[in-house]
């Protein structure tokens, strides 16, 4: 990471996978909340070294007095059982960089494998188990850890690899879509963006490499309906919505999977179908970016898409984000 790319995440600020500490003297306490809750969710940035003004959102490189202990005091409770259940980071994750004579720690947090959730802290699960929404880290209910619990003992299915379709069995459509989200998100340098469709989907394991044969999520995600019955027979995608000012009605919208649909009925196809739903009728005020270009994103549209993603979030594809 250079110094332009960390200048742009100042100017994006704190978001669901960047996270800023001060840490000038010490190692902030609270970073392993943040660490817990980026393992858990979809990974991120911890930046050390920088301070955040929350009243005008405003971030500015206080720089670190001695890296060496900080360092040394992060590598320690890391690697404490007794504090940090896990310890997801190696060397290759943390970069020390000089910013206009200032150092500061970046490190990039992946996310946990689900063999290693929940990631917790303070030897308790109950207490110390976090997830990462908007810019915030939360605790987790019990009954989110349960589920973490129990796919970490079970073998995963979405990796099951389907002998009897290929690439050519998936909707372009649909993976242009996915691809178009992926670099608005991850950002125009990601070296992923160039890659062809093929070797795309083998990094998001939607293709097993070894056999050049669909995993099951790739099917899920990018496949067409008629297809998926094939091998999920009772797949059905089901959305609602309750009007409780009509009496007369069980919903007063309704959008389906349903081979009936004049529409592919995967799972990223739904996903959009629905978000673009909830997000029609909120309001976007005028307002342009550095490069006069019209924002149309608030913080209620990235709201309703992180509650719509874990709707999903049984689907590792998701996670890879």
């Amino acid at each position: 990471m250079n110094k332009k790319q960390i200048i742009k995440l100042l100017k994006i600020g704190e978001n669901r996978e960047i996270e800023f500490k001060e840490s000038k003297n010490k190692l902030s306490k609270s970073i392993w909340e943040t660490y817990s809750a980026f393992s858990n969710s979809r990974g991120g940035i911890i930046v050390l070294g920088i301070k955040e003004n929350k009243e005008n959102n405003i971030c500015t490189i206080e720089g670190i007095d001695n890296y060496n202990n900080i360092l040394k005091d992060f590598w320690n409770t890391i690697n404490n059982k007794e504090k940090i259940s896990f310890n997801t980071i190696t060397d290759d994750d943390i970069e020390i960089k000089n910013i206009d004579n200032k150092k500061i720690i970046v490190i990039s947090i992946p996310v946990a494998d689900r063999k290693n959730k929940p990631i917790y802290i303070n030897n308790n699960p109950i207490t110390g188990t976090y997830k990462r929404y908007h810019e915030g880290d939360y605790k987790c209910s019990k009954e989110e850890i349960k589920v973490m619990i129990s796919e970490s003992s079970e073998e995963s299915k979405d990796g099951m690899i389907l002998q009897e379709f290929d690439i050519n069995n998936l909707d372009n459509e649909t993976i242009d879509s996915y691809r178009i989200r992926f670099k608005i998100h991850k950002g125009d340098n990601h070296e992923w963006n160039n890659l062809s469709n093929k070797d795309f989907l083998y990094m998001i394991r939607a293709i097993d490499r070894k056999t050049d044969k669909l995993t099951l999520a790739g099917l899920l995600m990018f496949g067409k309906n008629e297809e998926i019955l094939e091998i999920i027979p009772s797949f059905f995608l089901d959305y609602r919505e309750i009007d409780n000012f009509i009496t007369t009605e069980r919903w007063s919208n309704r959008i389906t999977s349903s081979p009936d649909e004049m529409w592919v009925g995967n799972l990223w196809s739904f996903f959009t179908k629905i978000v673009n739903r909830l997000t029609s009728d909120i309001p976007t005020p005028f307002a342009l970016d550095k490069d006069l270009m019209r924002i149309d994103d608030t913080e209620v549209h990235e709201s309703v898409r992180e509650r719509t993603y874990k709707l999903y979030s049984t689907y590792r594809l998701f996670r890879k984000w």
